[in-house]
């Protein structure tokens, strides 16, 4: 039975608080996978869509001519120094929000809830867990065209073909590029540490691709 994608961003967004609760004071404020971004300014960011509405949103993008990443940094930044138990209490409490950006599709918020817990979990030595359903689902949206800048590179994976070790998840054609379900994920999300997690023929064709950005 397929279950709905908005209880898949739930349990996400659940274990990552879970995470979250977990961490050190020194972790707390560590540096994530995310240049720039400690746990507690990544902490911050995922309360954003239960607290800044879309028309706001997008008057802040606006004041920042057009630049989603610049208001997203803002607002992070803004946030990122309030009590832990409040921003971990947050991401519980709105766990089943069904909050989308527009023109996105629901698999884009599983997508962002799963990525950040990995960047969180993997510089912090820690562990999230994330069921093979939810990463196959992400790794379909990451190859979809309907991926956003922000998740991903539009034509990273281009003439290569992805398998998973670990599931029977597979995509595209050309040289080979094989890992786990998480190294290629974090692969299409544009994150270094993957190129640790898989290998291939295929690797150097994405590796250039990515240059390129």
């Amino acid at each position: 039975m397929v279950t709905d994608t908005f209880s898949l961003i739930a349990q996400q967004r659940r274990a990552v608080a879970d995470l979250l609760d977990e961490l050190t004071t020194e972790q707390w404020s560590a540096p994530t996978l995310c240049d720039g971004w400690r746990v507690q300014e990544m902490a911050a960011h995922l309360t954003m869509p239960f607290r800044m509405g879309n028309p706001r949103f997008f008057a802040r993008v606006i004041a920042n001519r057009g630049s989603i990443a610049r208001t997203m940094d803002q607002f992070a930044r803004r946030h990122a120094d309030e009590p832990r138990d409040v921003l971990i209490a947050y991401l519980r409490d709105h766990a089943t929000s069904r909050f989308v950006p527009p023109t996105f599709p629901d698999e884009a918020s599983l997508a962002e809830i799963t990525v950040h817990g990995f960047d969180i979990a993997v510089p912090c030595g820690r562990h999230v867990e994330v069921p093979e359903e939810i990463t196959r689902r992400v790794l379909d949206y990451l190859v979809s065209p309907k991926a956003g800048s922000v998740h991903t590179t539009r034509g990273v994976a281009r003439g290569v073909r992805l398998v998973s070790t670990d599931s029977t998840w597979s995509w595209g054609e050309g040289p080979t590029v094989t890992g786990t379900n998480f190294g290629l994920l974090m692969l299409l999300a544009r994150r270094p540490v993957a190129f640790d997690h898989v290998s291939g023929d295929g690797v150097e064709v994405v590796r250039a691709h990515l240059a390129r950005v």
